[in-house]
């Protein structure tokens, strides 16, 4: 039998393994630091996602509550608009009253209209309940004096007085201040 022999000098295999062990602690280490590294670029990938769903949520709600600001702005405007409905509505009912108090006073009104001569104006003409009164100015005291006969005899009016209150001449034209007081049928 032949045997081998070599003739290249090795080591022994322990020393082998103990020259190896070096480097295998380096690949190790290389391999843990690299999958570190990956696992750290990951984790900033899913950082970033996470900040990106963040922003998007915070711009949600950011919309939501500008949207609810403007329902309960659009809600005040609401009852505001609906508070006017109401006024005008109470509006719209008093003028109704007034105009139908106002043609209970159209015919005396009429009446004193076509009555009164050129010579008297009236300032003021009212009304309270069944009574009124008519104040103004006459240049002559007998057309003032007609006028009150006139309204007696109409059967609208039930009592008709006349009080002066003032009379001055100016000029030799007679100015007559008066309240006529009546009460209606």
């Amino acid at each position: 039998m032949q045997q081998r022999i070599n003739l290249v000098p090795q080591k022994p295999l322990a020393e082998r393994i103990k020259d190896l062990i070096p480097f295998l602690f380096g690949g190790m280490v290389l391999l843990i630091l690299v999958i570190f590294l990956s696992w750290v670029q990951v984790l900033n990938i899913r950082q970033a996602e996470m900040d990106k769903a963040i922003a998007r949520i915070e711009e949600q709600t950011n919309q939501a509550t500008a949207l609810g600001n403007k329902i309960a702005s659009l809600k005040k405007n609401l009852l505001g608009k609906n508070q006017a409905i109401d006024q005008k509505t109470v509006q719209i009912a008093n003028l109704s009253r007034i105009r139908g108090q106002k043609q209970k006073f159209s015919q005396p009104l009429s009446l004193i209209a076509s009555l009164l001569p050129d010579t008297i104006r009236c300032r003021a003409i009212s009304f309270t309940g069944s009574s009124g009164e008519l104040q103004g100015t006459a240049l002559d005291y007998d057309d003032l004096i007609w006028l009150v006969r006139s309204m007696q005899g109409l059967n609208i009016f039930k009592a008709v007085s006349l009080s002066v209150t003032d009379r001055a001449t100016n000029k030799d034209q007679e100015r007559i201040e008066f309240t006529i007081i009546l009460q209606l049928v």
